[in-house]
């Protein structure tokens, strides 16, 4: 009860709604690269599906997993799925540089791929 008390007083899922709005951004604007097969967002939710071998066992998102945790930001990708679902309260700079990361990341493994 307590920890729903502190939602509703510090508004977290008020405060999220723009947070998700710039994931599901984030990732649309991720669906033109090269390699991105689709992309979408729920909620505080964004994924991509990277082009190549499907399966959980594809090794695409585990490349995208390595360029991210060199830039700072760990992931953990589904086969060839890479997703974020940041805290509902992650501080917005915070967001932005992750989103970011996963740009610069899927970027560059498509780029090399």
């Amino acid at each position: 009860l307590e920890v729903l008390a502190i939602f509703e007083e510090e508004r977290v899922l008020e405060a999220a709604r723009p947070k998700a709005t710039r994931i599901a951004a984030a990732f649309g604007a991720m669906a033109s690269l090269p390699g991105v097969d689709r992309v979408r967002a729920l909620g505080m939710i964004g994924a991509l599906d990277l082009a190549g071998e499907a399966g959980y066992l594809a090794d695409a998102g585990w490349r995208v997993y390595e360029e991210a945790k060199r830039r700072g930001a760990y992931l953990r990708p589904l086969g060839n799925v890479v997703y974020v679902t940041p805290a509902l309260n992650i501080p917005d700079e915070e967001l932005d540089r992750l989103l970011e990361i996963v740009h610069e990341s899927v970027e560059r493994v498509s780029r090399d791929a």
